[in-house]
């Protein structure tokens, strides 16, 4: 089972067999790869728990409850944004993505992980958090809606 380590200098693994899966699921886009290692290298909590990027200031009066959100991990987020553009730089008949675009991916990881909408993707991390907490059905996925705290996150 070899870890792959994205870029030299960060301490950041996945397995070949997730490398494969991410290529080969990815049809050369670099949102989609994004998209795939995002899920491969944070864990459903550490999304979840997380203020994304951290880029949008919310005020401190807000008075928003719960647990202060941390902005994900910088060294892995700075790892695959490199790592990302290395890879579509270096394989030109890929898609590489704006920074726009690759924050948004981080950001559109972060929302679903929060509805725990990314159900059966986690199972093989090891991470079978959400294992019959979702339902299924339309009415919840408006019931989800709803509850959006209307931050657009």
């Amino acid at each position: 089972q070899g870890s792959k380590q994205l870029l030299n200098n960060y301490p950041v693994y996945i397995t070949s067999k997730q490398w494969d899966e991410a290529v080969n699921s990815s049809k050369k886009d670099g949102r989609r790869l994004l998209r795939y290692l995002i899920r491969f290298v944070f864990t459903t909590d550490e999304l979840k728990y997380s203020c994304g990027l951290g880029k949008r200031k919310r005020s401190v009066q807000s008075g928003e409850t719960g647990p202060e959100r941390r902005p994900l991990d910088p060294v892995k987020v700075t790892c695959l944004r490199e790592f990302i553009r290395m890879h579509c730089t270096s394989n030109p008949d890929w898609w590489m993505p704006s920074e726009e675009q690759i924050n948004k991916v981080f950001s559109d990881a972060v929302g679903h992980a929060r509805q725990g909408r990314a159900v059966g993707t986690f199972l093989h991390n090891g991470n079978s958090y959400y294992e019959g907490a979702d339902h299924p059905g339309a009415q919840d996925e408006v019931f989800n809606r709803g509850m959006q705290d209307g931050s657009g996150d």
